[in-house]
């Protein structure tokens, strides 16, 4: 099976659906599954070395964050896909990446997988100040989305989210991966962030990992820090990642008192070092209901980092309480609560870091086997529909891409 993924957003980007764009890449070439093509949007000064090609097609940044916008020149993208006999296209975003799907399938009559992987109306709030244009890109969206063949969710708010916003059709829930392997980190890098912040022993080390932006938590987990540190509560707390709301997050911290407890580590792009976070930390904190299936989550598990979520969050469908995890209720007394619950017991919270890397960790490729066995189901459903282009008319479409590509060049 080859397959096509399509991205918005593709590394050096550390958002969440880029790693996953990844995750599947690495998880197709590594299981031999067939012939692989990323499609992305290119990064100024980035050159990828890969085992699998990645085109790049010229991009502008858009001004929010790293994302950048533009569009694929056609002809060339087609053809390499023909060349490569791409069987699926699998978009990961219902902007550009669907909007070129939808070209492609056009063309090569091939069919699109859509995942759906975040509630994305606040960043478009964000970025689009105008709410009539933001609204007409979302109606825009949920018009790609519909015209796929096979939609995906990451979990089932996710699917539930998309109905609230428009989509008419089905969907089927297919969860996120993790490449960490299971296990702890190199013992070096352990020592290196144990005398990077002077982290005392025997004192609980609390953790967050991603960007740092206010809709994530943040102030919550800072309300929450100092609750604890009023009551006694000795701990230390990690902050890693960037983001717009960091320095803000800094202030606060430093005015609740909490400089001596609370570290920012700032972004880490090595993911040793950042498996070596999850292994020092004992209680990873991700109170964010924006976040719908959170690579953090398995990340953490890979460690046997248990987290604590918000009940009834799209985080907390992976979790059992008090069994692979933890749940609070969105009130910093009761978070603090919690965390001081769990280290109270420390022989189950032993328990709970076992289980949940025996329970709740699922590498990519586990994930692409799954979605390999869906691929072909939707694959030969495809061709049962009548859909499929004849091969002799994919050379005559291919010919006549070609000819455009010399008329643009002359």
């Amino acid at each position: 099976m080859n397959v096509a993924l399509m991205n918005d957003s593709f590394p050096p980007m550390v958002d969440g659906v880029s790693r996953c764009t990844l995750g599947y890449a690495k998880a197709i070439h590594e299981g031999n599954y067939g012939k692989l093509i990323v499609v992305a949007p290119r990064q100024p000064g980035v050159k990828y070395d890969y085992p699998f090609p990645v085109y790049c097609f010229n991009s502008l940044s858009t001004g929010y964050h790293e994302f950048r916008a533009g569009h694929p020149f056609m002809p060339k993208l087609i053809s390499q896909m023909y060349k490569l006999k791409i069987d699926i296209i699998h978009a990961h975003s219902p902007f550009i990446a669907m909007a070129a799907a939808r070209q492609v399938r056009k063309f090569l009559r091939i069919p699109i997988v859509f995942t759906q992987h975040t509630k994305w109306d606040y960043d478009l709030a964000r970025a689009i100040p105008v709410k009539s244009f933001a609204n007409n890109l979302e109606r825009f969206a949920y018009y790609n989305i519909n015209a796929a063949d096979d939609v995906w969710a990451v979990s089932n708010q996710t699917g539930e989210y998309m109905y609230e916003r428009g989509f008419k059709g089905s969907y089927m829930v297919m969860p996120n991966g993790t490449d960490f392997p299971k296990g702890e980190a190199d013992e070096t890098l352990l020592r290196s962030i144990k005398g990077r912040f002077n982290l005392p022993c025997n004192v609980p080390v609390l953790l967050f990992v991603g960007r740092m932006m206010w809709y994530k938590g943040i102030g919550f987990i800072l309300d929450a820090l100092e609750i604890l540190n009023k009551n006694s509560f000795d701990f230390r707390m990690i902050f890693v990642g960037d983001g717009e709301d960091l320095k803000k997050a800094k202030k606060i911290s430093a005015n609740k008192k909490l400089d001596d407890k609370v570290h920012f580590a700032g972004r880490e792009n090595d993911r040793e070092m950042l498996r070596a976070y999850y292994t020092i930390a004992e209680l990873f904190i991700l109170p964010s209901v924006y976040d719908n299936a959170p690579l953090v989550l398995q990340e953490a598990a890979a460690c046997s980092c248990p987290s604590i979520v918000v009940e009834g969050s799209s985080a907390a469908e992976i979790i059992e309480d008090g069994v692979t995890g933890y749940y609070c209720t969105q009130s910093a007394q009761n978070l603090a609560d919690r965390i001081n619950e769990i280290f109270r017991d420390k022989e189950k919270h032993e328990v709970v870091s076992h289980a949940v890397s025996e329970e709740l960790y699922t590498p990519w490729s586990k994930v692409v086997e799954r979605s390999m066995k869906r691929y072909r189901i939707v694959k030969d459903k495809y061709i049962k529909s009548g859909k499929a282009k004849p091969m002799d008319d994919l050379k005559k479409t291919v010919r006549t891409l070609k000819a455009l590509r010399v008329k643009k060049t002359t």
